[in-house]
């Protein structure tokens, strides 16, 4: 696809109120900066990428995150303005699961036709197609470039699969999920009855349980199936915002108090209890762009606790629809991280900066992304009724104030010093690093594929203590 093809698509985008990250991209200045920075990432044997939200804590000035998303985040194209490395990023991975699969024969063709997927936000909350549309349409090259001779079709996921070898499906991710199905005996996911070999969105997996078509226990059951995911070994960390924090633990980022609820009576009990310490900010389980996200200050009593419960609730069910409580609990709270201010003429507002961290086998590399303004100013009596006072993802929003990552009279202006950013970018990567350990050993043995390698090569290879 010629640039003016992506440019036209971005174009287009802008029209339905796209945040438009791409414009804040300047090659010559990341180039100038050394991003993407490399890291050695030894343990990581696969590809992917991730976005750690990070903010600085107006009291004590250390680094806070208050969530870690997937694949399913967007961004990347902040830096240049394009995100054709991430695009290649998801091609290789593509191929990879293609030849693991068996569905390549010796000649490198295609035994059977087959499909892979991307998914993006519903609807009105979906902002960011000028990254999404160019983003699908590169790794659609990149398929066609690692898989010559095969006939490759970008498909609307309402539309059926064609004659095309390689059926690259995109559209919002119910209609992309109305069409996967779980295969009884292979264990693996079909799109539209063809294998499907990659999906670029984790927040599929949330959908196919609400519609109750896998269960929610997916993340032990499913360990072959969660292979096609992009960043497969953390798609149920991406979704498990209180294990997020946990791995913080040692990163240089320290982790945010935090609870999780099985029931509404748990969220109401355990709010009032982390209360006593401050504002909570109360969070669905498995959804994306700041749906159902809730503010909760200590002088609300147990009734406006509750009442704020049933609005997370109900702000979830009119995005996702019916049965959503299967895909939103545990409701989770965390300690509200109140960021230093940046000075506007009408008052100071809060803000987060996204880090990416973009991986493959042996390697990973990580760069600041954007700094994302709270839409009005801040008033500590009143945030909490105030969406637009506090920093949530920017979907159902109708504006957003946006900086780059890499300017540094912004950086300056927030506190994030030269010395903060190097340990932003190495924390985000350490993190990557232990979620991807953790997953690993938890796993199972069907999913140990690194750790075994090593241990083949060398028996001595896990020792007693092992740090990262």
């Amino acid at each position: 696809m010629s640039p003016h093809a992506h440019r036209l698509m971005r174009m287009i985008s802008s029209r339905s109120n796209d945040i438009e990250e791409w414009r804040l991209g300047n090659v010559s200045l990341a180039a100038a900066k050394g991003y993407p920075r490399p890291f050695e990432a030894e343990i990581i044997d696969d590809w992917g990428i991730v976005f750690l939200d990070l903010t600085l804590d107006a009291d004590s000035g250390e680094i806070a995150c208050h969530e870690v998303n997937g694949p399913n985040g967007v961004g990347s194209d902040a830096l240049t303005g394009d995100s054709e490395s991430r695009a290649r990023n998801e091609a290789a991975q593509t191929v990879r699961r293609l030849r693991e699969f068996g569905l390549l024969d010796k000649s490198g063709r295609l035994k059977a036709p087959v499909a892979t997927v991307h998914a993006h936000q519903h609807g009105a909350f979906f902002r960011t197609g000028g990254e999404f549309f160019p983003r699908v349409a590169r790794y659609a090259e990149a398929i066609e470039a690692l898989l010559p001779g095969h006939v490759v079709a970008l498909r609307s996921a309402n539309e059926a699969p064609g004659d095309e070898d390689i059926a690259i499906v995109l559209g919002e991710v119910p209609d992309v999920a109305a069409r996967i199905r779980l295969d009884a005996q292979t264990r693996r996911f079909e799109y539209a009855a063809r294998p499907l070999v990659f999906a670029g969105n984790p927040n599929l997996l949330p959908e196919l349980t609400r519609t109750g078509r896998i269960d929610r226990g997916y993340a032990a059951a499913l360990p072959s199936a969660l292979r096609v995911f992009h960043a497969w070994r953390l798609a149920p960390i991406i979704h498990d915002k209180s294990l997020q924090q946990d791995l913080l633990r040692g990163t240089g980022i320290q982790p945010l108090a935090h609870f999780e609820a099985a029931t509404r009576a748990q969220a109401i009990a355990k709010t009032r209890s982390m209360l006593r310490h401050g504002a909570v900010v109360l969070k669905p389980n498995g959804t994306s762009g700041g749906a159902g996200v809730q503010a909760v200050v200590p002088v609300m009593s147990d009734a406006a606790i509750a009442e704020r419960v049933e609005m997370l609730i109900a702000n979830c069910a009119a995005k996702y629809g019916a049965n959503v409580e299967e895909m939103i609990f545990p409701l989770r709270g965390f300690a509200f991280a109140r960021s230093t201010p940046y000075h506007m003429a009408d008052g100071d507002r809060l803000w987060d900066l996204r880090v990416a961290v973009q991986f493959e086998p042996g390697k990973a590399v990580a760069y600041p992304v954007s700094i994302r303004l709270t839409p009005e100013p801040f008033d500590p009596a009143r945030f909490h009724d105030h969406r637009d006072q506090w920093v949530s993802n920017v979907g159902g929003r109708t504006g957003t104030l946006l900086k780059s990552g890499m300017d540094d009279a912004v950086l300056d202006h927030i506190g994030f010093t030269p010395d903060k950013i190097e340990l932003a970018l190495r924390a985000a990567v350490t993190w990557t690093l232990k979620a991807w350990d953790h997953s690993v050993r938890n796993g199972g043995t069907r999913d140990v594929v690194y750790e075994d390698e090593c241990e083949e090569r060398d028996p001595s290879f896990y020792p007693a203590r092992k740090a990262i």
